[in-house]
C-alpha cells in the first residue's frame, strides 16, 4: 500500500483526493491546507487525516509521496522540502517560477533518488496522445508549424498572469509533439482587467528544423476555444478539447512542391484534396491516468513522462516568455 499525501485543497486538490483514493493500492492519508475551512470539500473523506502544519506530512515515515496542489509560487519550496525529507513528488505546474529553481529541484530529486514529476495533463489525453501517434506514424509529413488557441472568460488568477496560467499547457504539448525546446521565443501581452498582470498574450516559437509555433492565451475573450492545429506536407490535424465527439481531426489535405525542376518556370505547387478522418480514441480521465502513471513509476522507479527535465525545459521558456512581456513598455 503507498501512502499519498496532498497539498493544497482549492480548485485542482479535491481532485486529486477523488483519484488517488480510487486507484488500487493506493491511500491518501494526508490532505494539508493552511485554511481549516477546505477541509470541508473533502469531507466524504473521513478516514484522510487533516491539517494546517505540512510538518505532520514530513514527518510522517510511512508517507512516501505528496502531490503539490498550491499556488504556482509556492511550489519550489514545497516541492524542495518534500524531496530533501525524502518523499516522491507530483507537482502541479509549473514546477517553479524560474529556471534556476526547476533545476535545482532536478538536482535534488536525482540525488536522493527520488521521483519528481509535473503535472502537465494534456500528455495523458487521449487526444493528444493519438495527435503523436500520427506525428510518429508519418501521417502530417514535414511538420510546417503549429498553433494553439486557448482563451475564455476567466477564471483570472490573482497569483500569476494568464501565460503563467494557461501557457505551460501547450509548451509541453508542442515540446511533447516535437521531442525538443524552442530555439528562440518572443512574447506580447497586455493587462486590460486587474491587478497589473497580463490577461492576453501571443507567443511566437521557432523549433528545430524551420518548425514555428504561436500561442494564444486569453482570461478576457468571450469565445472558450482549446484548439491545437499542426500543419504538414502531407496532412493536417486538429485537437479541440471541448469536443466531445470528434477530438482529433486528420485533414488530408496539403500542397506540395514538385521534386525537380530546373527553373522558376517549372516551378509548380500541386494542391492535393483528401479525407478528413476522426480517429477512434480510447478516452479517459487524463487526470486518472496521470496519477496511475505517477503510482506505477513510484512503484517501479522508472522516469515518469513528464519528469522534472521536462518540468524544467518548460519553466526555461516560460521564464523566456516572462522576459519578453516584461520588456514591453507598459501605459
Amino acid at each position: 500500500m503507498l501512502n499519498i499525501g496532498i497539498l493544497g485543497l482549492g480548485h485542482w486538490g479535491p481532485n486529486y483526493v477523488r483519484v488517488m483514493a480510487a486507484l488500487e493500492g493506493v491511500k491518501v492519508t494526508w490532505a494539508c491546507d493552511k485554511n481549516p475551512k477546505q477541509f470541508d470539500r473533502i469531507k466524504n473523506y473521513p478516514d484522510i487525516r487533516k491539517t494546517s502544519n505540512m510538518d505532520d506530512l514530513i514527518n510522517d515515515e510511512t508517507l512516501n509521496a505528496v502531490v503539490v496542489v498550491t499556488p504556482a509560487a509556492t511550489h519550489f519550496e514545497l516541492a524542495k522540502t518534500f524531496l530533501l525529507s525524502g518523499k516522491d513528488v507530483l507537482a502541479e505546474k509549473p514546477l517553479a517560477t524560474t529556471a534556476q529553481e526547476s533545476e535545482e529541484l532536478c538536482r535534488i530529486a536525482q540525488k536522493k533518488n527520488r521521483i519528481l514529476m509535473v503535472a502537465h495533463i494534456f500528455l495523458y489525453n487521449a487526444g493528444i496522445q493519438k495527435v503523436k501517434e500520427l506525428i510518429e506514424d508519418g501521417e502530417l509529413g514535414k511538420l510546417y508549424y503549429l498553433k494553439a488557441n486557448r482563451t475564455h472568460l476567466g477564471l483570472i488568477r490573482d497569483d500569476v498572469n494568464v501565460a503563467w496560467d494557461l501557457a505551460p499547457h501547450d509548451i509541453s504539448i508542442f515540446n511533447y509533439f516535437l521531442g525538443s525546446s524552442p530555439q528562440s521565443v518572443h512574447a506580447i501581452g497586455a493587462c486590460h482587467l486587474k491587478g497589473g498582470k497580463e490577461d492576453v498574450a501571443f507567443i511566437n516559437l521557432t523549433y528545430p528544423n524551420n518548425v514555428v509555433a504561436n500561442i494564444h492565451v486569453s482570461w478576457e475573450d468571450s469565445n472558450k476555444e482549446r484548439t491545437i492545429t499542426l500543419v504538414g506536407s502531407r496532412a493536417r490535424v486538429v485537437f479541440n478539447d471541448l469536443d466531445n465527439l470528434e477530438k482529433v481531426k486528420l485533414f488530408k489535405k496539403g500542397i506540395s512542391v514538385a521534386d525537380d525542376y530546373d527553373d522558376f518556370g517549372e516551378f509548380q505547387l500541386h494542391l492535393r484534396d483528401g479525407d478528413i478522418i476522426s480517429p477512434v480514441l480510447k478516452e479517459h480521465e487524463p487526470l486518472k491516468g496521470m496519477c496511475s502513471h505517477f503510482i506505477d513509476c513510484i512503484r517501479t522507479r522508472r522516469v515518469p513522462l513528464t519528469d522534472g527535465k521536462q518540468g524544467h525545459d518548460v519553466v526555461t521558456v516560460m521564464q523566456e516568455i516572462q522576459s519578453a512581456l516584461q520588456s514591453r513598455p507598459k501605459e
